[in-house]
């Protein structure tokens, strides 16, 4: 029940609301608009009784209101990843799977386990600083804690501030703060060669926080996160 609880998306406040869920982030990774249609009949199906062999979520994958959108990510042969929601009045749901040629399904919420078999399986060699840094983003999308709300930011002017804050001296002092420390060092993530593969640097938005992850990416495809909070309590739409 805590696994499945930590797959919903708290709702927020007001016009807030309507700002989070309204749209992907400027980090959400790319994916087919028109989901499930474009993958064939049969898919949801499959997923569905896939999750259901791993003691995943079948039932909200067979629930019809629940969309289930590709991935792109070419480099990942034989599997194909879904960005799967439902949404309700009362509350939103979410989290990733991935599906192979050959039927087998992983759960990706929370699982780097499950991330690294699924780049192995598929024979990922990360032999480039831009498939580096493709892995690791894709990573992050799909492995994410959806309790709260998150995402990627390539700088500060990726950041979804308060829609309020043209209205408070106080919230834009704080805003101009953060821009003043952080605008030359949050930067679109790059990887460089390291002993194990590659080392790559992503900033992402964490409810209220800033948060660096350091990531250690194997030539298979393994991730490995060291994330940091570097800013708290930072004037944006918040989770309850």
């Amino acid at each position: 029940m805590e696994e499945m609880a930590g797959r919903v998306v708290s709702l927020l406040v007001g016009v807030v609301l309507v700002l989070t869920l309204g749209g992907c982030g400027a980090g959400e990774p790319s994916s087919t608009p028109t989901g499930i249609t474009q993958t064939g009949a049969d898919v949801r199906e499959r997923l569905a009784a896939g999750l259901a062999a791993v003691g995943s979520d079948a039932e909200m994958v067979r629930d019809m209101r629940t969309t289930l959108t590709p991935v792109e990510a070419t480099w990942l042969h034989g599997w194909q990843v879904f960005d799967l929601q439902l949404s309700t009045e009362y509350r939103s749901s979410r989290f990733y799977a991935a599906l192979s040629d050959d039927g087998r399904t992983l759960d990706l919420y929370e699982s780097p386990e499950s991330f690294a078999e699924m780049t192995r399986s598929a024979k990922v060699a990360v032999n480039d600083a831009s498939l580096a840094v493709d892995v690791g983003n894709l990573y992050l999308d799909v492995t994410r804690d959806f309790r709260k709300w998150s995402y990627r930011i390539d700088s500060l002017s990726d950041v979804q501030w308060r829609p309020d804050i043209d209205s408070d001296l106080d919230l834009q002092q704080q805003r101009a703060d953060l821009e003043a420390r952080y605008a030359d060092v949050v930067q679109p993530p790059t990887a460089r060669a390291s002993e194990t593969g590659w080392s790559v640097t992503v900033w992402m938005v964490y409810d209220r926080s800033l948060v660096r992850h350091s990531l250690e990416i194997a030539v298979d495809g393994a991730v490995q996160d060291r994330p940091e909070v570097v800013e708290t309590d930072m004037p944006v739409p918040y989770s309850l």
